[in-house]
Formats: structure tokens, sequence, C-alpha cells
């Protein structure tokens, strides 16, 4: 017995042994009659694989520690349990959803069946208007591609409104359950697969597979330090140089402190406005974007205007600068270049102008200078997408929690500063598929080469905040939302009430700003209400404000009377073709003054021509 059993265990081990032999021969005759090109690119992927995985180490830094994950852990935690107490109490409601969901799916294969046999149907969902994802035909002429499509989207819109219905969830907890489901059904999006993306499939056989060989190897390149972490490029970088093709208008360093440099452009014109104007830039940021080139530089816009302008560029920290806090930047920094702008031009007042976190910084100024005895230097401040209430600032809320500021805070101590490039993957994150995985998809599945584009290059080209300043103001300013609430943040021990400047205010916000939602600007319209003039431009965050007048793009819009909030202001908004610079220019004349000669370009020192050597501290890395 024990003798044929144990030939019978041979005789399976010989048959199985067999078996293994035979679908190898075939896997390997079946590789032999592929194309030779196939087969070079299977060879070369399998190469290149093998060198991700020698590569890969546990040591190299993570560029994506920007999320704690005991927070996301906590939140799906929290959710988690909020939901099994709903199925309890209410589980009809959820057997309603449930039914709901696996019928659509059901009817979505019926007619899927209905088109092969050659019949059109309606679609049983369909991508958001602003969803580029599923652009391609093929996504809608091909049934199954399109059964793909569908699927996908119900499901998104399912977990989506399993989270949105739970009740007795604290709403911050919510908002970011929803983040981090949405930012997952994101990444599993069947656009971002080469086996079920048509546009990947299409160009994989055309190329016989060179478009993922090359792909992978961009992918490889692009991550060798960090793991496999690294964000796709949204831009070519090789192109541009920073005083080659980008900041080139003619202009000099007049004055520097160990925290900016001031710079003064040379007049193109013959008289300019006495009151100067002063730019003042995020310090998140380098100032050049409000000079990319020539075409698009609001810079040169504005010297052929006749203005008079001034531009501070930020120092670029290191670690020496860690307790360099908010009042560092608006006294010794924004205030500091007003007052040397005044005593360069020999004038009592000047215009000041702020984008972003230039200008959180440049309203925490006009509300410090509202309660101090001397005169008021700024004639007029423009603020342009300038974050007000912090409340209204969208998906950006999910990395403010106290458990997540905790986080951040070791982390930017530990280093004295948060790294620029950090910033750039937040930013990115808020609109992954138009950021990330759109880029993924053009680089690394069909290899495709970024286009060259100048405001993304600045996007990337980005400085570290000192970890004093981007503590204060994620933990003050964003956090406990201190400029919706009088002497709610102190510089220098000055209480800042926004309520109590009375600086005429030029107020611009972008309908689709995904980093400073336009309500959050309007807010300063609501804090100041008989002083604040606010425009609406379309496009976005950069595209929206860098949009010369020449090129008559996009519009803005405009109300004439007083309303009561954002919502009534939209309402009775009327739309303006065009560039908004014109508007501005309009409402400048009040404050500018008279045209005069000026001759500063010659009484001031040149110590060294712009864009000066701060900005140049740092370039774009070749990857994130």
């Amino acid at each position: 017995m024990y003798h044929n059993g144990q030939q019978s265990g041979e005789a399976a081990k010989k048959k199985k042994k067999t078996k293994a032999q035979n679908q190898q021969q075939q896997t390997q005759e079946f590789f032999e009659s592929l194309h030779p090109d196939v087969k070079e690119s299977i060879e070369n992927l399998s190469d290149l694989y093998a060198s991700f995985i020698s590569n890969f180490t546990p040591d190299k830094p993570n560029p994506l520690n920007i999320f704690s994950p005991d927070v996301m852990a906590k939140t799906f935690a929290e959710t988690h349990k909020v939901m099994v107490k709903a199925f309890v109490v209410n589980p009809e409601e959820w057997d309603t959803k449930q039914k709901s969901y696996l019928s659509d799916l059901e009817e979505l294969y019926q007619r899927t069946m209905t088109r092969l046999q050659g019949e059109e149907v309606a679609p049983i969902i369909v991508p958001q208007k602003n969803d580029k994802r599923f652009k391609a035909s093929e996504w809608h002429d091909f049934p199954v591609f399109d059964y793909v499509k569908q699927s996908y989207l119900l499901h998104s819109k399912y977990m989506n409104e399993m989270i949105e219905s739970l009740e007795g969830i604290d709403h911050k907890t919510k908002e970011k359950a929803q983040f981090y489901m949405r930012s997952m059904m994101d990444a599993i999006s069947p656009t971002n697969s080469p086996f079920t993306n048509p546009e990947v499939l299409k160009e994989t056989i055309r190329t016989q597979g060179q478009n993922l060989v090359k792909g992978y190897q961009k992918l490889l390149d692009d991550n060798a330090n960090s793991n496999f972490l690294s964000l796709p490029m949204f831009a070519n970088l090789k192109t541009f140089k920073v005083g080659e093709n980008l900041g080139i208008t003619e202009g000099k360093v007049i004055y520097e402190t160990p925290l900016y440099q001031l710079l003064y452009y040379k007049p193109t014109t013959e008289l300019v406005y006495e009151r100067p104007l002063l730019i003042i830039p995020p310090w998140i940021n380098k100032f050049y974007i409000f000079d990319l080139q020539k075409e698009n530089s609001f810079i040169g816009w504005a010297l052929e205007k006749g203005f008079s302008v001034f531009v501070l560029s930020w120092i670029n920290p290191d670690e020496t600068y860690a307790d360099h806090g908010l009042s560092e930047y608006v006294v010794n920094g924004v205030l500091d270049a007003v007052q040397k702008v005044l005593s360069i031009s020999g004038q009592d007042k000047l215009n000041l102008l702020a984008y972003c976190t230039g200008g959180v910084a440049a309203t925490l100024l006009a509300g410090y200078l509202a309660k101090r005895i001397e005169k008021n230097p700024v004639a007029s401040l423009s603020l342009l997408a300038a974050p007000i209430d912090f409340d209204k600032m969208g998906d950006l809320k999910v990395f403010i929690c106290e458990d997540q500021l905790e986080h951040l805070e070791k982390r930017v101590k530990s280093i004295g500063y948060f790294p620029g490039d950090e910033m750039v993957r937040v930013f990115s994150i808020l609109r992954a598929n138009d950021l990330i995985w759109s880029n993924y998809v053009n680089t690394y599945l069909l290899n495709k080469e970024t286009f060259p584009l100048d405001f993304l290059y600045w996007n990337c080209d980005t400085t570290h905040i000192p970890a004093t300043l981007h503590m204060e103001y994620l933990r003050n300013i964003f956090f406990e939302n201190a400029l919706m609430h009088p002497n709610g943040f102190h510089i220098n021990g000055v209480g800042v009430d926004l309520k109590t400047i009375k600086t005429p205010i030029f107020a611009f916000g972008t309908r689709t700003d995904h980093i400073v939602p336009w309500q959050s600007a309007y807010a300063i319209k609501e804090m100041c209400p008989d002083n604040t003039t606010f425009i609406l431009g379309s496009a976005g965050h950069v595209a929206g404000i860098i949009n010369p007048e020449h090129r008559q793009k996009y519009c803005y819009w405009k109300v004439d009377k007083k309303v009561a909030d954002s919502a009534a202001w939209l309402e009775n908004a009327k739309e303006v073709s065009g560039s908004w610079w014109p508007e501005w220019y309009r409402w400048m004349g009040r404050y500018n003054g008279k045209k005069i000669k000026t001759t500063i370009w010659e009484d001031t020192p040149n110590i060294e021509s712009a864009p000066g050597r701060y900005v140049l501290s740092t370039s774009p890395k070749d990857n994130f």
C-alpha cells in the first residue's frame, strides 16, 4: 500500500513537472513568434523592472509625507465607526442605496449588451464637464470601454454618496474622508492603467510597445531617489532659464537686506506716475510670475502704462531663518520695502499690489498701519487671489487640523523650514486628475514630451518657508481664521482688525481657483464694504492673474451696486470680455497722482541687474 502510494505521488509530481515544462515551452514558443520590436520592448521592460527593484531601498527620502498616516487612519476609523452605527440604526436606508447601485450596474450591463448588438442607448452616467480624463472618443465609441468608464463613475458616485449621507460625524472628519476617498478613486481610474485606457493601448500597438519602455525609463529616472513616489513633471524645465528667457525686463537691484531684495525697473515712458507701484509676491513663490516673457509680463505692461515699478524679491530661506515669523515678513519685509521706496522716490504715498500669501502680508500690514499714529503711506491696496476667509478654502482645509498641524510642526522644526517642493505637491494633490494623473498618463504611458509652459516652470521654482512663519500661518491665520476676527493676530504687539482698514482696496479672485477659492478672496469686501472694489476673473490661480490685455482671452465679472454677500454678488455680476488688467488700470487712475519726470534710474545704486541673485538661488529640480 505504501509503495503504491509512493509511486502515485511520484507520478503526480512527474505529471505536474511535465505540465510546467510544457507551459514554459509554449511560453517560449509564443515569445519567439512575436515581432522583433515587441520582443525587444518586453526584454527592455524586464530589465527596467529589475533595475527598479534593485534600487528600491527603505532609507530613501519619502517626498509624499505631507499627510500624517495617523491622521488618515484616525479619519477612516471614525468614518467606519459612524458608518457601522448608521447601518445598525437604519439598515433599510443602506439597503436601498446598495440596491440602487446594483440596479444601475445591472442596467448598465443590459445597455452595453444592446450596444454590442448595434443599437444606440443613452448612458447611465456621464463624466462631469470639467473631467478631461475620458475626452478621447474611444471611451464612448467602443461599448466595452464605455462600460468600464461608466462602471467606474457609478462606483465613485456610490462611495461619495455613502460618506455624504453619514450623520453624527464631525464635519471636518467628513470632509477629510471624502477627500481621501476621492483621491483613492482618482488613483484607480481606468485611465491610469495601460490595460484599460484605449489611448494607451492604441499607442502601444502603434509603437510595438516602445511607448511603455521609454515611458517606464522616464519613470525610473524621475524616481531615482524617491522610491517611486515623485510626481510626474507637468512642464519641460529645460526650456527656460530665469534671467535669460524669463524675468528679462530691464531692471536692477537697488537695495537688499537678509530678507529681501528691492528691484526697480527702468521706465519705458518719458513721464511716469508720481506715486510708485510696489509689487509683493507670495513668500512661497518667486516674483517673476509678474515678469515671465515679454508678451505676458505684467511688469512690462505696467511700465508701458507709465507706472514707476518696484518689486520685492524674497530670499529663499534655509534653516538659519527658522525663527522668522509673520511679524518679520510684514514689518522687516513689506513695511521696510514701503519705507525704502518712499525714501527713494521722495513721495509720501505709494500703491501696493500683492499676490496670494503676499496679499496676506500686505493685508496684515494695512491692518497694522490702521492703528498707528503716523500717516498711512499706502494710497491703495490691490489684492490678487489673496485668501482672507480661511473657512472658505475648499479642499485645502483637509491638510489643516490639530493632529496634522502637530505632524507638520515636528517636521518643519526638525529641518528649520517647510520645503518648497512639498508645497507644489500639496497644490497638485488638490487637482490630482489635472496635475498628477493626466501627466502620469501622458509622460509614462503615452511617452509624450511635456510642453514648455513658462508659468508651470515658475510654479515648480519654489522657495522654502521658515518654520515659524509656516506654523504661524497655518495655525493662526488658517486654522484659527484670525483675519476674520478682530485682533485675532498681532503684528509686533498690535492687534490687527481688518474692519479698521480705510485704504482703498481692489480685490481680485478667479472663478476656478483651486488654491484660493474666490469666496475666500471676496471676504475682504465683507470686512471693508465701503472701500473695497471686487472683480472676479475667469480661469485659475495663475492663468487668471497673468492675462495680458492684447490676448483678449477669458473674461471677468463686476457688480456696480451694493450686495449682501458673495452669492448675491455673483447673481448680480455682469460679464465683461477680455483681460481684467485694463479694469484695474482704470481703478488705479484715482490713486496714481500726476505724471512727472523721474531720475530714480540714474540716482539709485546698481547692486546687480534684475532679476537678482535672491531669485536665482535655486532652480526647479528635474523631478519631485
